[in-house]
C-alpha cells in the first residue's frame, strides 16, 4: 500500500513568494501593494445553518479519478466523500462510526460476521433503488479490478484470497440476503473491519453503469451521496451540485462546491485575500503570518492528522539488526529540530499512533534529545567510533531541509550520514525489499480511524511480503505479533485500548523507526463559513459545510465589496 507516500509529498508545496503566482489582477495588487489584510466580511450571525450558496475551495493537486474502485489519494478523496454513501461513515470531526446506507448492523461475538440492513428508499442519483447485490458487485470488483489498490483491505473476506488470484468466481464472504440485507463474512477476528467499509470503495455500484461508462467510468460517477458530478474541467476546476435524491436531504445546506485544481498553498491565499475563495491552505510564510493577525485567528484551523512521519530502519540489515543502534539513532534525533523544520505544524512522535487514534499512550514520551546516551548505546552495540550510513529520502524542498538536520543532529552522536536524495517511485521500489536500503524517510497515513490501519499493516509479520512489502521495516515480534492479533479481535473497548497501548509502548522501545513527526494540517476560513472543520479521516467533508449568509443570500460586506458571490 503506497497511499501515504504519494499522498504526503503533495504536502511539501512550499511558498515561491508573495509576488511570484499571480492569478487575477485583484491578487496582483494584493500581493505587490500592502493592502488592509483583515477579513473583508463578517458573518450574518445565524444559529441554525442557511441552505444555500456555493463553497469555494481549490487544492494543490488535482483529482485523479472519480471511479471508487481505483482512487486512493487525498484530493479524489475529497470528491468521493462528496459523492458517494456508504454503509457507515464517520461522525463529524471524530472516528466514532455512524450509520449511513445501512440502517443498523449487527457483528458476530467473534468478529467474523457482519450483517447490514439498508435503509428503505435509498436511491442513486438517477432514481434507481440500490439494493444489497450492489454492495457484493462493488466489493468484488475492488478485489478483482487490476488497477485497485483496496484488497490488502478485503484480505480478511470469505474467499478474497483466491478471488485476487482469480481462482474463484465470487468471494464466498460477500451475500447479498435479499434486496435489503448484506451479509459479510470474514476468516479471521477483525473488529475494524467496520471502519474498512466507511473507505469510498465500499460504496455501492451498478454493474449496468460500470459496463456502459466503460474507459469514462473515471469521469461518470453514479453518484449516492449527498453531491453529484456537475462538471470537471481536468487540472483546473471540478464542481459538485447537491444531489436532489439524497436520502437526508437535511444534512446537505450547500448548493454547490468548486474546487480549483492545482493551486499552490500560496496562490490559494492569494485569492483568498481577495475574496475569490472561501477557504485556503497556508504555505509556511502565510502561516506564520497569520498566527500573529488577531482579526485572522477565529478562523485558522488547525489539526493534528492521523498521519506519522519519519524514518524506517531494515531490521535485517546491519547495523539496524541491533535494536541498541535503532534506540541510539533515536537518542540522536532532536525532536525540536524536526518540529521546527515543519514551522510549529507538527507534533513530535514516540510512536507510530497519532493523537486521538484508539490506544496511543498518552503518558509516553518521545525519545529525548541524548546525543551522551546515543554513543553510549554505539559503544555497547561495537561501534565506539560511530557508524558510517546512507539515508535516502525522496527529492523535495521541505524534507530535504528534514534530511540535514537529521544529519547534522546525528553527527553529533558519532553518526555520519551521508543523504541520497532520490526519486519517489525509486525509493518506493527499493524500501519495498528486504535487501533494499538500510535507512529512508517513510511515512503512514490511515485508510481508516483504527490503529489497524496503523500497526497491523507496518509492523505485523503478516506484512512482511518478498516485493513491495507493507511492512518495509521488515519487522518480526511474534511478542507483538500476539498483542496485535488479541487486539483486532478484542470486542470490549476498555481491553482493546489497553492492549494497544502496550503495542505502543514495544514499538517505541524496540524502534523500527526512527520516530519522527505527526503533521497538523491548517487552513484558514472566510468568517462566514461554517462547518468546515478538519475531519481526522476525510479532512475535508462538503456534506457538513454551511454558509452563514445574510437574507440576500451573500455574506455581509465588512469593507469594500471585492469578491461578492
Amino acid at each position: 500500500m503506497r497511499r501515504t507516500v504519494r499522498r504526503t509529498m503533495r504536502r511539501t508545496v512550499m511558498s515561491r513568494g508573495r509576488c511570484a503566482v499571480l492569478v487575477t489582477t485583484i491578487a496582483t495588487a494584493l500581493a505587490c501593494s500592502a493592502p488592509e489584510r483583515g477579513p473583508r466580511w463578517v458573518a450574518a450571525g445565524a444559529t441554525t445553518p442557511y441552505r444555500g450558496g456555493t463553497l469555494r475551495l481549490a487544492t494543490l493537486d488535482g483529482v485523479v479519478t472519480l471511479d471508487p474502485a481505483i482512487a486512493y489519494d487525498e484530493y479524489s478523496f475529497y470528491a468521493l466523500i462528496a459523492l458517494f454513501d456508504r454503509l457507515v461513515d464517520y461522525a463529524p470531526g471524530s472516528t466514532e462510526l455512524v450509520p449511513r446506507l445501512a440502517e443498523r448492523w449487527t457483528v458476530s461475538a467473534d468478529a467474523t460476521e457482519y450483517r447490514f440492513w439498508l435503509r428503505a428508499g435509498i436511491t442513486y442519483a438517477d432514481g434507481r433503488p440500490i439494493v444489497a447485490a450492489d454492495f457484493v458487485y462493488a466489493l468484488e470488483r475492488a478485489l478483482t479490478t487490476p488497477a485497485s489498490p483496496f484488497g490488502p483491505q478485503l484480505a480478511d473476506v470469505r474467499g478474497a484470497p483466491e478471488v485476487l488470484a482469480g481462482t474463484a468466481a465470487h468471494a464466498a464472504g460477500l451475500v447479498a440476503a435479499g434486496d435489503h440485507e448484506l451479509v459479510i463474512r470474514l476468516t479471521r477476528p477483525n473488529v475494524a473491519f467496520l471502519a474498512v467499509l466507511a473507505m469510498p470503495f465500499a460504496t455501492p455500484q451498478r454493474a449496468d453503469h460500470v459496463a456502459a461508462a466503460g474507459p469514462d467510468l473515471r469521469r461518470r460517477p453514479l453518484a449516492s451521496g449527498p453531491f453529484l458530478l456537475e462538471s470537471w474541467d481536468e487540472g483546473e476546476r471540478l464542481v459538485l451540485a447537491r444531489n436532489p435524491r439524497y436520502h437526508d436531504a437535511a444534512r446537505v445546506h450547500l448548493d454547490r462546491v468548486v474546487s480549483h485544481e492545482r493551486r499552490p498553498a500560496d496562490t490559494q491565499f492569494l485569492m483568498f485575500e481577495a475574496g475569490e475563495l472561501d477557504a485556503s491552505q497556508l504555505a509556511p510564510p502565510d502561516y506564520l503570518w497569520i498566527k500573529t493577525q488577531r482579526a485572522w485567528a477565529p478562523y485558522l484551523e488547525e489539526a493534528p492528522m492521523l498521519f506519522t512521519a519519519g524514518s524506517r530502519f531494515n531490521v535485517r540489515r546491519p547495523p539496524f539488526d541491533d535494536r541498541r543502534v535503532r534506540q541510539a539513532f533515536n537518542y540522536a534525533l532532536d525532536k525540536a529540530h524536526v518540529v521546527k523544520v515543519m514551522q510549529g505544524r507538527a507534533i513530535a512522535a514516540h510512536g507510530m499512533l497519532p493523537p486521538g487514534v484508539l490506544g496511543r499512550d498518552d503518558q509516553l514520551a518521545p525519545y529525548p534529545h541524548d546525543p551522551a546516551r546515543a554513543r553510549a548505546l554505539l559503544a555497547e552495540a561495537g561501534y565506539p567510533g560511530g557508524l558510517d550510513v546512507e539515508y535516502l529520502t525522496p527529492r523535495d524542498e521541505q524534507l530535504d531541509r528534514l534530511a540535514l538536520t537529521l544529519q547534522a543532529d546525528l553527527a553529533e552522536a558519532g553518526i555520519r550520514v551521508a543523504l541520497r536524495p532520490t526519486a519517489l517511485g525509486s525509493l518506493v521500489a527499493e524500501v519495498g525489499r528486504p535487501d533494499g536500503a538500510a535507512l529512508s524517510w517513510t511515512s503512514w497515513q490511515a485508510d481508516f480511524g483504527d490503529p489497524v490501519a496503523f500497526l497491523d499493516m507496518r509492523f505485523h509479520s503478516r506484512s512482511i511480503t518478498s516485493e513491495a512489502s507493507p511492512n518495509d521495516s521488515f519487522y518480526a515480534s511474534p511478542t507483538l505479533d500476539a498483542v496485535l492479533d488479541r487486539a483486532r479481535a478484542e470486542r470490549d473497548p476498555v481491553r482493546r485500548a489497553a492492549a494497544y497501548r502496550e503495542a505502543d509502548r514495544l514499538l517505541h522501545d524496540d524502534a523500527p523507526w526512527l520516530w519522527g513527526y505527526h503533521p497538523i494540517n491548517t487552513s484558514v476560513v472566510q468568517p462566514y463559513v461554517r462547518g468546515m472543520a478538519f475531519h481526522p479521516v476525510w479532512i475535508r467533508v462538503y456534506a457538513d459545510a454551511w454558509l452563514d449568509v445574510g437574507p440576500d443570500g451573500r455574506p455581509l460586506v465588512a469593507r469594500g465589496a471585492a469578491g461578492a458571490r
